[in-house]
């Protein structure tokens, strides 16, 4: 019983592995922006969301911790019909971003929570931590939204 114990509790995974520093690095490196809306599919009766990803120009400021975002909404295709497109608005989108390896993001100041539309009409504010616990308060500014 002892050695199926040891056996147990021992950890192989410890065997001769280099320690690795933890990433100190907690940048925002890319702003996704998307429109979603019910599809005309359905599964189990209810609709399935559709997502449209909207054009996003952006300018990173590293020193700052600003990215300037100017938004355009692609023309009408396929379930994006120009009624949906008429729809978008820049008050209700939904935003995802690339940070840094191993880091955290969540949003501070009022912001909405990635995965929930976002009123994108004020500053978007995200704090991104490394993995070492290093923090850095980031802003979204949208310089431009466009729904022609």
């Amino acid at each position: 019983m002892m050695l199926v114990s040891l056996a147990l509790f021992s950890s192989c995974l410890k065997k001769d592995l280099k320690d690795y520093p933890l990433y100190d690095i907690n940048e925002i490196t890319l702003v996704n922006v998307e429109h979603r809306f019910n599809g005309s599919a359905t599964m189990n009766g209810q609709p399935i969301v559709v997502y449209q990803k909207l054009n996003a120009t952006q300018t990173v400021d590293k020193t700052n911790a600003i990215i300037n975002v100017a938004i355009s909404v692609p023309a009408a295709n396929g379930q994006f019909t120009a009624a949906e497109k008429a729809n978008v608005v820049q008050s209700k989108l939904w935003f995802y971003m690339n940070i840094s390896t191993a880091a955290s993001i969540a949003p501070t100041g009022g912001t909405a929570t990635l995965g929930d539309p976002t009123d994108a009409t004020k500053p978007l504010k995200y704090v991104v931590t490394a993995a070492n616990g290093a923090s850095r308060v980031w802003t979204i500014n949208i310089t431009s939204f466009t729904n022609n």
